[in-house]
């Protein structure tokens, strides 16, 4: 009997916290009725951070029967969109979740995005755009107030850096080449001349030709 008792509260909590999670992550997500379904889109995992693995996260329920629609990777597409750039991408059904599709990326820059959705859905046709902004899902924050005790540059950064490092070298090197090639080209008119100077003074003075026989 008292093993009941502990099993009914162990239960009860882990509803709790279920709930708590569910919570959570619903409230990083913007919920939308399109037509008889209801839409939860928002990043997979939040928050979402630039530079860091993550996946738009859609989970699509039959609003009348409240039943997971699942088959959906075969006929709905998702795109991704942020500022001038987009990208067309396939969903993946979510393990063991039905009704929860994801497509895993990379967001590179901070800042807003859009997820949409286009296609077949159960034989409606779906075009739908969701944007992240305040009581939707959130935008993809830069890493660097978090980052504790140093902050770390981003690949980005990185290579933006070893991109300016490049040029220098390039720079330094036409410049050392340059001056190299110059310096040659001197060298050459210097000998020249006093070749020059050497044969006039022959021509002036064959005394000079003999004492040098």
């Amino acid at each position: 009997m008292k093993h009941a008792h502990y099993a009914r509260a162990l239960m009860l909590v882990a509803l709790l916290v279920g709930g708590l999670f569910g919570a959570t992550q619903a409230s990083a997500h913007e919920r939308r009725e399109v037509g008889k379904y209801e839409f939860i889109v928002g990043f997979l995992s939040e928050p979402a951070f630039e530079g860091e693995l993550n996946a738009l996260s859609v989970r699509i329920t039959n609003a009348e029967t409240k039943r997971p629609v699942e088959n959906l990777e075969k006929t709905l597409k998702a795109q991704l969109v942020f500022g001038a750039e987009q990208r067309d991408m396939e969903l993946t059904p979510v393990f063991r979740d039905p009704g929860h599709y994801k497509a895993h990326f990379y967001p590179t820059k901070s800042g807003a995005y859009t997820f949409g959705f286009f296609g077949d859905l159960e034989g409606a046709q779906i075009d739908e755009k969701f944007t992240s902004k305040p009581g939707g899902f959130n935008e993809v924050q830069a890493p660097a107030a978090l980052q504790f005790p140093a902050k770390v540059p981003l690949n980005a950064e990185l290579g933006s850096q070893l991109t300016e490092a490049q040029t220098g070298l390039r720079t330094a090197t036409l410049l050392g080449s340059g001056g190299l090639l110059l310096g040659l080209i001197s060298l050459t008119v210097a000998f020249m001349a006093l070749r020059g100077r050497r044969a006039s003074a022959v021509v002036s003075d064959p005394s000079i030709a003999r004492s040098s026989r």
